[in-house]
C-alpha cells in the first residue's frame, strides 16, 4: 500500500525551528517562521526519517 507523509499540526508546538526539516535527505520539508512544517509531496521519498526524528510525533508516515 502506498504511503504518504502527514503533518499533525495539533501535535506540533510550532514555537521553534523544526528539527525534522534538517534531516530530510531530499529537502521535502520546509518551514516558514515557527509554523508547522510543510511537505512537498513531489520531493518526498517516504523514507520516514523525519517522522522518526520528530520529538512530538507530529510527522506521520501513513498508508494512503
Amino acid at each position: 500500500m502506498p504511503k504518504k507523509l502527514v503533518v499533525v499540526a495539533d501535535k506540533c508546538p510550532q514555537n521553534h525551528p523544526c528539527p525534522s526539516v534538517r534531516v530530510c535527505p531530499v529537502g521535502a520539508l520546509s518551514q516558514t517562521g515557527f509554523g508547522a512544517p510543510v511537505v512537498d509531496h513531489n520531493k518526498c521519498i517516504k523514507c520516514g526519517k523525519c517522522a522518526d526524528f520528530c520529538p512530538q510525533m507530529a510527522l506521520v508516515l501513513q498508508e494512503s
